[in-house]
């Protein structure tokens, strides 16, 4: 890895100690150590800026870097190039004499290679003596671990009274010489990690670009304790950029497949001290990376793999620890230092695959085992599990993998998890021992979040079929992991069974659902007529808690034909009426995902919570998994849940979204874990976001989703409806717009849809577009039975026509709005309560319904009902305070500029956001931001809704404040983290 040169950044206690340990008169000899990467040259560059800002002439030498090499023991070489280069200024006389001495006992060593003479210290003494003559001297040596003995030039320069500050490398092999610097250093000052935030800072100055938030989390992820290191961070970054993983997109710097792991550059530090230590370093370092650790029980079998001698492996492990590319925690069990790390040693290990070493450690402990035991049983079956299916085990060591599972399911559901599935794939698929290890480890899969391990069943399924009763968990398996990974099986079989219509629900399917389209078409049907009808009770996506959506088909609703839905929907979609396209069929979803009194029967004994049954709890999540929110409710009150209730509503909110990992965690509780990557985790970080007004997060997320590999699916359409709303109300309309372009316009989606254009008019401005635009979409949404937070978008349209001062177009939603069933649905008398209040102007009614707002956790929908309520509060203030706080929390500029608006209407001083008085408001945070992207003061203007003066005035003050003279200047002090910035 290259060194990589920054600005010293976090440095200020390293800095201070400098300065007084350098402050008294006379030689001084400072040692800094610390690992490669760490910031040594950086900080010894800034050394020489103070020491140079103080008078003193200062003498750089960089060791180990001249044509020298090996031949230069002393450094002697490495001087005299120095001061040669440095002789008109110093001009000193005598100086010629004196460097001539030194450099003729230089070419004696090097022919003689002879040792330290009294000569050489003498020859030294005076050439440090004529340097600094007149004027204090301070000899910089940097890399001083570069050469075998560099305490003899170093210790000299000190006793001519010399200042002398020099850094070798934490980790380096330490020979006599470098043993000797540190013995006769007057103080040596360990350099540690920077914090993260420092770290990261760097970062993003060297970026060049906006970086995504997603890239900083990997980077934090990946590195670990290597984050600190401003070399390993910046040279990992780098290698991003060289091998294409870093792209922009939507004007930020993002990591093209966000599922791939980061590693470190080939030529890491870490990676340089392993090649050092030999072959056999270099192959237990990939064997620990691909068994992502190694306990020590399985180390003579690995060595037998490795054809290499069990105490030259073990003596290799404890070389790679001592050099700390290798960690041994408290346990014994070996592991790469981070995962960066572990990253780039597995792909150097070419010659096997990390299944192919579990099986090849599989076979030789179960060979072992068998002739004289004594092999830990958990080590063996993990190697077992991992290893694949080309182990061989007979009936008994199944067996006792499944008894092995069983006993670890409460206490290492992670292991219990891999077990399971190893034994499965050795069970017959059509006997009932298979059945119950299926259902077993489906209930482990959710609470680990192992999705990955549900793929080998499906592939045995298509090869080999399953028992009867076994084909609601294989389906069950399938959606699961659709889900969660956002890509189609590959195989038609498993394909079919995501097609097949949901019982009790038509012909509507997981797949038009979930991908809108069927998976596996049968060509016996017509494409005009395939999914010609709107069965099921698709929940949509929404907006967090704040804009619901769906094609959900109450009860009693007539369902509707596929073009009847659309011509109606036509209005809201834009005005373009869509034909069915592959048979697409608008809903999504059933009763239930797996029989009723099939495999919720079978599943029932998932660790239960005592309140509900597994059967009724498999069925719930099924039905919510689904997007079925009537069938939620059904299934609810059926098995014993009170309706209504707080985690009721919070069920269907969850669905209203097709937020469905927050629907698993909700039905399921603490032994569902919520995914950190894939779809469902990505979209639920937009969802929360979104609702918490941390847009930074939620847009983040959005790109994560657009840039990972997996299709287009519900999730990332009502992701991109959601962006809608958050590039709206930061003023960025031509974004809103291509995002509501790339949304699809399928009738499930209508709901949210109309909600982001309704949104998406008003923010431009045009108030009285988004209130006509939700009464026509409005009435016909409730004729085609779309009510599925129909509400939440019929309250927004309110109170933008609140806000604009429409008061019939406000009388015709609040009638609207009183339509819609409300009982048991607190969205829906939330929406009826705020209506109702700012329609007849009631402050308390209004009051009452925000608080169930914010209750609900809906931070943008509380935002714009406080400004609607500052209309005519008698004492506004509260309102548009927290209008205020909320909108700049979000970046919201046209929003911000609402709230202006209505504060000089209402004659109140303007609300000021709270915090650090140098904090930047959010207005000059978005021009900056603006400039970073290159747009004019024009361009500014006309995206931010001021005049282009007003914009000119912001950057006067700016510069006035942060002490920069140009645009460019403030954009890269911007990215260098040099300015406050306020919540985002």
């Amino acid at each position: 890895m290259a060194r990589t040169r920054a600005a010293v950044r976090g440095r200020d206690q390293e800095l201070t100690a400098l300065r007084t340990a350098l402050a008294p008169d006379g030689g001084r000899l400072i040692v800094l150590t610390g690992p490669a990467g760490i910031g040594r040259t950086a900080l010894l560059d800034r050394v020489a800026r103070l020491l140079a800002a103080d008078g003193a002439r200062v003498l750089p030498l960089r060791l180990g870097t001249g044509p020298d090499g090996g031949g230069d023991p002393y450094a002697l070489a490495v001087l005299v190039r120095a001061v040669r280069e440095r002789f008109e200024q110093l001009q000193e006389s005598g100086l010629s004499e004196a460097l001539s001495a030194v450099a003729q006992l230089r070419d004696a060593r090097g022919r003689e290679r002879g040792g330290w003479t009294p000569a050489v210290v003498a020859a030294l003494d005076g050439l440090f003596e004529t340097v600094g003559r007149r004027e204090r001297v301070a000899l910089l040596v940097d890399d001083a671990h570069a050469v075998a003995e560099p305490a003899p030039v170093l210790s000299a320069a000190r006793r001519a009274g010399c200042l002398v500050v020099a850094t070798c490398e934490e980790g380096a092999e330490r020979g006599p010489g470098l043993a000797e610097l540190l013995t006769d250093a007057d103080r040596v000052m360990t350099i540690g990690p920077l914090a993260d935030d420092v770290a990261l800072s760097l970062v993003r100055r060297a970026a060049g670009a906006r970086l995504d938030e997603s890239v900083v989390t990997a980077l934090r992820t990946a590195l670990g304790p290597l984050l600190g290191n401003p070399g390993t961070v910046l040279g990992t970054l780098d290698a991003l950029r060289r091998s294409g993983r870093l792209v922009t997109f939507e004007g930020r710097l993002c990591l093209s497949d966000p599922a791939e792991p980061v590693a470190l550059p080939a030529d890491h530090p870490l990676l340089r001290r392993a090649s050092a230590l030999g072959g056999t370093a270099v192959r237990l370092l990939g064997a620990v990376a691909l068994l992502d650790g190694l306990d020590l029980d399985a180390l003579p079998p690995l060595a037998d793999i490795l054809e290499a001698d069990p105490v030259d492996c073990g003596r290799g492990l404890d070389l790679l620890i001592e050099a700390g590319v290798l960690t041994a925690g408290p346990d014994g069990r070996i592991s790469c230092r981070c995962p960066a790390l572990a990253a780039t040693a597995a792909g150097r290990f070419r010659t096997r695959r990390g299944t192919a070493l579990h099986a090849a450690l599989a076979e030789r402990l179960l060979a072992g085992h068998r002739r004289s035991g004594g092999v830990d049983p958990v080590v063996l079956a993990d190697h077992v599990a991992r290893g694949g299916s080309t182990v061989a085990l007979d009936d008994g060591t199944v067996r006792q993998l499944l008894t092995m599972g069983a006993a670890a399911e409460q206490e290492e559901p992670e292991r219990a998890t891999l077990w399971y599935s190893a034994a499965l794939r050795r069970l017959p698929p059509t006997g009932p021992e298979h059945a119950r290890t299926l259902c077993r480890l489906l209930l482990l899969v959710v609470r680990t979040g192992r999705y990955e391990l549900l793929r080998e069943p499906l592939t045995r399924y298509a090869e080999h079929g399953c028992a009867e009763e076994s084909v609601d968990e294989i389906r069950l398996a399938a959606i699961l992991l659709a889900l969660h990974s956002g890509v189609p099986p590959a195989e038609r079989a498993v394909r079919e069974l995501l097609d097949a219509p949901f019982p009790g629900r038509g012909p509507t399917s997981f797949s038009e659902w979930w991908f809108d389209r069927r998976l596996a078409p049968d060509p016996r049907r017509h494409p005009a007529t395939d999914g010609d009808t709107v069965a099921g009770a698709g929940a949509g996506a929404g907006a967090g808690a704040g804009a619901g959506a769906g094609a959900g088909t109450q009860a009693g609703a007539e369902p509707r034909g596929w073009a009847e839905v659309t011509a109606e929907a036509g209005a809201l979609t834009g005005g373009e009426a869509e034909p069915p396209a592959g048979g697409k069929a608008s809903v999504g979803g059933g009763a239930g995902a797996v029989d009723r009194a099939g495999a919720g029967a079978r599943c029932g004994t998932a660790g239960g919570d005592g309140t509900r049954g597994g059967a009724g709890r498999s069925d719930l999540l099924s039905a919510a998994l689904c997007g079925d929110v009537a069938a939620c409710e059904r299934v609810w009150r059926s098995s014993g849940g009170a309706a209504p209730s707080p985690e009721l509503d919070r069920l269907r909110q969850a669905a209203l979204v097709a937020d469905m990992a927050d629907v698993a965690r909700l039905v399921i509780g603490a032994d569902y874990r919520v995914p950190e990557t894939g779809v469902l985790g990505a979209y639920h970080r937009v969802v929360r976001g979104y609702a918490d007004a941390d847009w930074t997060r939620a847009m983040s997320a959005v790109r994560e989703l657009e840039l990972s590999p997996a299709e287009d699916t519900l999730a990332r359409h009502a992701a991109r409806l959601l962006a809608v709303d958050m590039c709206a109300a930061r003023g960025d309309f031509g974004q809103a717009t291509r995002w509501l372009t790339a949304a699809t316009r399928a009738p499930r989606l209508a709901v949210l849809r109309t909600w982001a254009r309704v949104g998406l008019a008003a923010r431009k401005g045009d108030d009285g577009q988004a209130v006509r635009v939700a009464l026509l979409a409005g009435p016909r949404l409730r004729r085609a039975g779309l009510r599925t937070g129909l509400s939440i978008l019929l309250s927004r349209a309110l109170r933008i026509a609140v806000l604009g001062d429409d008061h019939e177009g406000a009388a015709e939603l609040l009638a609207e709005i009183e339509l819609l069933p409300h009982e048991h649905h607190v969205d829906a008398q939330e929406s009826l309560l705020l209506a109702r209040g700012l329609v007849h102007r009631d402050p308390e009614c209004a009051r009452e319904a925000t608080d169930l707002i914010r209750e609900r956790g809906d931070l943008p929908a509380l935002m714009e009902s406080c400004l609607a309520v500052a209309r005519f509060a008698p004492d506004p203030r509260p309102w548009l305070r927290e209008a205020h706080a909320l909108a700049t929390r979000c970046g919201a500029a046209a929003l911000l500029e609402r709230v202006r608006e209505v504060t000089r209407e209402r004659g109140v001083p303007a609300p000021r956001a709270r915090g650090r008085r140098d904090a930047l408001a959010v207005t000059e945070q978005r021009i900056i931001e603006l400039i970073g992207e290159g747009l004019t003061n024009r361009q500014i203007a006309l995206r931010l809704r001021l005049s282009e003066k007003t914009v000119e005035n912001y950057l006067t003050r700016l510069f006035a404040r942060t002490g920069c003279r140009s645009r460019v200047e403030l954009a890269a002090a911007s990215l260098t983290g040099r300015l406050a910035r306020t919540p985002t």
